[in-house]
């Protein structure tokens, strides 16, 4: 049974324009996450097959050359999408050229119908693939499978667009025109219609995704320090007892407190006050290590988890930034210069035996009272203890 060209077209535009919308509505709050770029790419999409629904009713320089055009664009659109997706600098010259190239190709070739579809799916397979090959330069720092619809999507179209170049070869004498009564044209636009949806489907759930992981990645950070905040660093400590218990390795935390942090907010004000928590917080993410986990408990409170960390390593690490804050310039928002100290409590133990993370955490809480109380500005230290 033969597929009837004029009314698939019809289907694909609808499906196009529909698809065009509804990204186009997610872009409204995504601009910067390559939406409106694909809403665009989609609602060309929408415009080349009515110009191809028209060929024979309107100029071929609109039906061929027009309409070949905007499909090169959709390709170059798309792109442009992933790359701001991907928050990089796309190579336009690499995107934009085969626009041109079409437009000049297309108007040599336009009484050879054969020499067009030949060059054309050159000329498509390869924008195809540029964007194939931007998605997965970039497959480990995207989040999710929205990005392998997309691949998907675009790897079916290089298949059927060779397929319609080596068939219309094949059959040049049956295959005349893009509406010849024939069952490849009607297989290449019906299956399109699919790989429309599907990247469709992998370009929304991308901008999705991205979204959620933005909002997982918020759920865990304090706000104010980017740190992350207090039930990240617990979830974590659990799991960091976890594994020292199982390896017999040393773990070790600092409980960091700003001295007389009320007289910042009191003197300067709460805008000074957050201020000097950004840069504490600067200075202990810039110490620690890519292994080490620190974070705001609340307040003025930080603490660092210290994987494979003795009691010795971790006493180094706070004198470091115990010396550190203190030779820090502070300023208030006013430009006000504050002196500042901090003053810090140390728990570790080489070979953690640890039922509850309250344990290390209170431990390390009273070696900072232990500091606070002999004159803060100084490190404190809970004597190792077995937690069987």
């Amino acid at each position: 049974m033969l597929a009837h060209v004029p009314t698939l077209f019809m289907v694909i535009m609808a499906l196009s324009a529909t698809l065009a919308l509804s990204v186009g509505i997610a872009a409204r709050t995504q601009l910067r996450e390559g939406m409106a770029y694909w809403a665009l790419g989609l609602f060309a999409h929408t415009l080349a097959y009515l110009l191809f629904a028209l060929r024979g009713q309107v100029s071929d320089w609109l039906s061929v050359v027009l309409g070949n055009l905007l499909l090169s664009v959709v390709f170059a659109l798309f792109a442009e999408g992933v790359f701001q997706f991907q928050r990089r600098r796309p190579p336009r010259w690499l995107l934009w050229t085969p626009c041109g190239v079409v437009v000049v190709l297309f108007a040599a070739l336009l009484p050879w119908y054969l020499a067009r579809v030949v060059v054309g799916a050159l000329i498509y397979v390869f924008q195809s693939l540029v964007v194939v090959l931007a998605v997965l330069q970039k497959r480990k720092e995207t989040a999710g499978v929205g990005q392998y619809f997309l691949v998907t999507g675009f790897l079916v179209l290089v298949a059927l667009t060779l397929l319609q170049g080596v068939g219309v070869v094949l059959h040049r004498d049956q295959i005349t025109s893009v509406l010849s009564a024939h069952w490849l044209p009607g297989l290449v636009f019906l299956t399109s219609a699919l790989c429309t949806v599907v990247v469709s489907v992998g370009l929304i759930l991308m901008g999705k995704e991205r979204a959620d992981e933005r909002n997982r990645t918020l759920a865990m950070r304090d706000a104010l320090t980017g740190l992350v905040n207090r039930r990240s660093l617990l979830e974590a400590l659990t799991q960091q007892m976890a594994h020292a218990r199982r390896h017999g390795q040393p773990l070790a935390l600092l409980m960091i407190d700003i001295d007389y942090f009320k007289r910042v907010n009191d003197s300067h004000g709460h805008l000074s006050g957050d201020k000097v928590l950004k840069t504490v917080a600067g200075v202990i993410a810039a110490r620690t290590r890519a292994q080490d986990l620190p974070g705001r408990l609340g307040g003025e409170e930080f603490l660092v988890i210290l994987p494979g960390t003795t009691l010795q390593g971790a006493l180094q690490l706070a004198e470091t930034l115990r010396q550190e804050i203190e030779h820090t310039g502070f300023c208030s928002v006013s430009g006000e210069v504050i002196a500042l100290t901090i003053s810090l409590g140390v728990c570790a133990q080489d070979q953690l035996v640890a039922p509850l993370c309250d344990d290390m955490i209170n431990a390390a809480d009273q070696a900072l009272y232990l500091a606070k109380n002999n004159g803060r500005n100084r490190v404190g230290v809970f004597a190792p203890i077995s937690l069987a």
